[in-house]
C-alpha cells in the first residue's frame, strides 16, 4: 500500500452557494485520506472515502456546526461501511497481496510499514479507531470519544487494550 499523493485535488464545488468550503477542503483533504487509508488498509479506498465526505459535507451545508468534526465522524463511519463490505468479499481470497511493497519502496521500511498494517489490521475495529485517531490523528480523548460515538472511558479502555495487544508485535519489529 502507498502513501496517498501530497496533492489536493481541485475542489469539486466552486462556484456552489453558500458556505466557501474551499479552505476547510483544502486543510482536511489530505489528513481525511490518510486517516480513511490507516482505518482500512488502503489507501485507494481512503481516496474515495475522503471524496464521498466531503460530498456528504457539501449535502449537510449550513446545518454543520462544526464542519471538521462533522467530515472526520463521516470518513470513520464511511471507513466501518467499507470495512463491512470487505469482510464479505475476503470470503473469496484475491491473489495479490495488497502489502506488496511497491518497486520504489525500500524493502526494510516496506516491511516495517506493512507489518504495523497488519498489526494494526488484527486488532478489533474499536481498538484500531481508537489508537488511529488518538496517535495519527493527534486527537484529544474527548474528541476521540466523540468521533466514535462512546464515552472517554471507552476510549481509554479501547486504547489500553489496543496497545497491550500491539506492544509485542512492535516489539519483535526492534
Amino acid at each position: 500500500m502507498s502513501e496517498p499523493s501530497k496533492a489536493v485535488p481541485p475542489f469539486p464545488a466552486a462556484g456552489v452557494g453558500g458556505p466557501d468550503w474551499e479552505p476547510l477542503y483544502r486543510s482536511h483533504y489530505a489528513g481525511s485520506v490518510r486517516l480513511a487509508g490507516l482505518l482500512t488498509g488502503d489507501y485507494h479506498h481512503g481516496e474515495e472515502i475522503a471524496q464521498d465526505a466531503f460530498a456528504r459535507l457539501l449535502e449537510a451545508g449550513a446545518r454543520v456546526e462544526n464542519p471538521a468534526a462533522y467530515l472526520r465522524a463521516t470518513v470513520v463511519n464511511l471507513s466501518r461501511s467499507r470495512l463491512r463490505r470487505l469482510v464479505l468479499a475476503r470470503r473469496r481470497p484475491d491473489p495479490a497481496s495488497p502489502d506488496s511493497p511497491g518497486a520504489d519502496e525500500g524493502i526494510e521500511a516496506a516491511a516495517a510499514a506493512g507489518a504495523i498494517r497488519a498489526a494494526l489490521r488484527r486488532l478489533p475495529t474499536r481498538q484500531r479507531e481508537a489508537l488511529v485517531l488518538r496517535f495519527y490523528g493527534d486527537l484529544s480523548l474527548a474528541e476521540v470519544a466523540s468521533t466514535m460515538g462512546v464515552s472517554e472511558g471507552a476510549v481509554k479502555t479501547h486504547l489500553h487494550r489496543g496497545l497491550a495487544a500491539l506492544a509485542p508485535q512492535l516489539e519483535a519489529l526492534r
